[in-house]
């Protein structure tokens, strides 16, 4: 069975500039609200960053960003950048775990703690960190 194809928008290479920013932007934001102690939104900002820092790199590599209405689609194209790399792998499963924290984050009742907050934002800056080593300064 033939995997599915991912809804894709065309954007140039140097977009990819206008992503990271929203990415530092959005997980600039996190950090505040960390140091605040709002554990609920640390969750949604530090997955809008990681979203965001990965159409950064799918734009950079592959000139195209996921458009799809599932996030994991974004996991997937990004695994299509960094196919045979290690590093890469960590970080896609990373990406996916921080991603699937979206829906308790924005739907469900659960409240976030301290601990969880703390778990999250080492998650959300080691995967950052791998991101920005693989764009342009």
């Amino acid at each position: 069975m033939a995997a599915t194809q991912i809804k894709t928008a065309p954007e140039s290479t140097t977009a990819h500039v206008n992503f990271m920013g929203k990415a530092q932007q959005f997980y600039g934001s996190m950090m505040f609200c960390y140091q605040d102690q709002e554990w609920d939104s640390v969750f949604l900002l530090g997955v809008h960053a990681a979203i965001s820092m990965t159409d950064a790199l799918c734009v950079f590599k592959l000139q195209k960003r996921s458009i799809s209405s599932s996030h994991q689609d974004a996991v997937r194209l990004l695994m299509e950048c960094f196919s045979k790399d290690a590093e890469a792998r960590k970080n896609t499963d990373r990406l996916a775990q921080i991603i699937n924290q979206k829906h308790l984050a924005e739907y469900a009742a659960k409240r976030f703690t301290q601990k969880d907050a703390a778990e999250f934002v080492k998650k959300v800056e080691r995967f950052m960190i791998w991101a920005k080593s693989n764009l342009p300064a």
